[in-house]
């Protein structure tokens, strides 16, 4: 016996349903941009705008950084003075004002500093108990996982002092900077790591 014998017709009926506009795309979610700020100095630190941000020890955020060009743009003007002159000449003047710059500190405009193992022991464990005293105040639970996860990964730092490199957020001419947050990198080949203390910063979305 067919389909069409059975009273039914053989014609297939499609129903499409059309979701809401708010109920699509569930499976890609828009992407928020934070900015952290340092809780002690109220400056901006970094942005999470364009790349993952992972977490190590549960005490650092870990931003990944590499090397980009800035400069060198002449918006035409070299074209426009001189019609005549060779390609190749224009290209070359240009060529010779970029510059080669890590990402990470150029867009958050940060400054190196510099620190032996001296110096950096003593602004570490000052920072830690600053840091700790706050969160005993505003969240007591979190002050012992935060004191482990701060030893285990300043001792990582201690072993494989001479990879590290230390930088400082803009800082206002009157901001404390024993107080403020210290960024630490550290490069793997042409990548670098930067650590920012997860604690020690405000994340704003934006």
């Amino acid at each position: 016996m067919t389909v069409s014998q059975q009273g039914f017709s053989a014609t297939t009926r499609v129903v499409v349903f059309i979701l809401p506009s708010h109920t699509r795309d569930l499976g890609t979610p828009r992407r928020t941009m934070r900015v952290f700020k340092c809780i002690f100095s109220g400056v901006e630190v970094f942005c999470d705008f364009d790349r993952l941000l992972v977490t190590e020890d549960d005490v650092v955020y870990v931003l990944e950084g590499k090397y980009i060009e800035i400069g060198g743009e002449d918006y035409g003007l070299a074209t426009n003075a001189d019609e005549d002159a060779e390609e190749g000449a224009v290209a070359e003047g240009a060529e010779s004002t970029k510059q080669r710059v890590v990402d990470v500190v150029h867009n958050n405009r940060l400054t190196e500093t510099c620190y032996d193992k001296k110096s950096f022991m003593a602004y570490i464990k000052g920072y830690m108990k600053n840091l700790n005293d706050k969160l005993k105040e505003s969240d007591p639970a979190r002050s012992a996982a935060f004191v482990a996860g701060a030893q285990a990964f300043v001792k990582k730092v201690v072993a494989s002092f001479d990879d590290y490199q230390f930088f400082l957020p803009p800082l206002s001419d009157d901001a404390n900077q024993e107080e403020a947050i210290l960024v630490l990198c550290k490069w793997e080949g042409e990548v670098a790591k930067f650590f920012f203390w997860k604690d020690g910063l405000k994340g704003e979305r934006v």
